[in-house]
């Protein structure tokens, strides 16, 4: 059975992108079959693995599958346009994202169910996949209401910041507002704390402060993803930090937390 988990933020720069792939990675390493689809028309997570606009010019992106279900295409063109899509990368398989995609914003609100649209067309995969994650488009938009719609659970990366945590209430609206209308067995994960420095007293703050306005109804991950710039040097070489630097806090945080989440489904 697979599971499909969105990574979503209503920030930028949090760590969002970071976490799908180390967590994706570290469970792939431990032998699952995992696919990541990037849903961010700046293509982070595709460049994070080495895939770059111009080695996929000639291949669909997730830009044609949602433009494929949105003029509602045939089965078997469909499954054809979905497997050539697939990136098969040194760990993880890939559908990665393009600029383009930022065009159907206007257009999927038009589009027949267009909540589920991203559930339409993982429907053709998730049989061939263990885990399927969805990195979303920072903020809080269509894209982000499909992908919420087509999974099983939610991780909420947060930067030990002020103003990343100010927007976690708003992201539990939105998921609240998918559970009673679109999803019932949508469930949050976790909430996963980046970019920390546990010699600050701000950064002990600020995790005390999630932890005392969401700590009672929400998991806080208790691996913190600490700051190291090592985490900012893994995606030059286009693989996980598990690769790159698995000895340091960062990647065993994520190891941790990639257990975790295995551990419970």
């Amino acid at each position: 059975m697979c599971k499909i988990i969105s990574v979503i933020s209503c920030k930028g720069g949090v760590g969002k992108t970071t976490s799908t792939v180390n967590i994706s990675s570290y469970m792939q390493m431990h032998g699952k079959r995992v696919c990541v689809v990037d849903l961010d028309p700046q293509h982070n997570l595709s460049k994070h693995f080495g895939i770059h606009p111009g080695q996929i010019a000639n291949q669909p992106t997730i830009y044609d599958l949602f433009n494929a279900a949105i003029n509602e295409t045939e089965d078997e063109e469909m499954v054809q346009i979905i497997k050539q899509s697939v990136v098969h990368s040194t760990t993880v398989d890939v559908i990665p994202s393009s600029a383009k995609l930022s065009s159907l914003e206007t257009v999927i609100p038009t589009a027949t169910c267009r909540e589920r649209l991203l559930e339409y067309i993982l429907s053709y995969i998730k049989n061939d996949y263990e885990y399927i994650f969805l990195d979303c488009h920072p903020g809080l938009d269509m894209f982000t209401l499909n992908a919420l719609t087509a999974s099983n659970s939610v991780l909420i990366p947060v930067e030990a910041h002020i103003l990343s945590s100010d927007g976690l209430d708003q992201v539990e609206k939105m998921i609240r507002m998918v559970q009673r209308r679109l999803n019932q067995e949508l469930r949050i994960e976790g909430v996963i704390i980046t970019k920390y420095q546990g010699n600050t007293n701000y950064c002990k703050q600020i995790s005390e402060l999630v932890t005392r306005d969401f700590g009672d109804h929400i998991h806080i991950f208790d691996s913190y993803v600490k700051y190291a710039i090592k985490v900012a040097e893994a995606p030059v070489f286009g693989i996980s930090l598990h690769e790159y630097a698995p000895s340091i806090d960062a990647a065993k945080a994520y190891a941790n937390i990639a257990s975790e989440v295995m551990c419970y489904g």
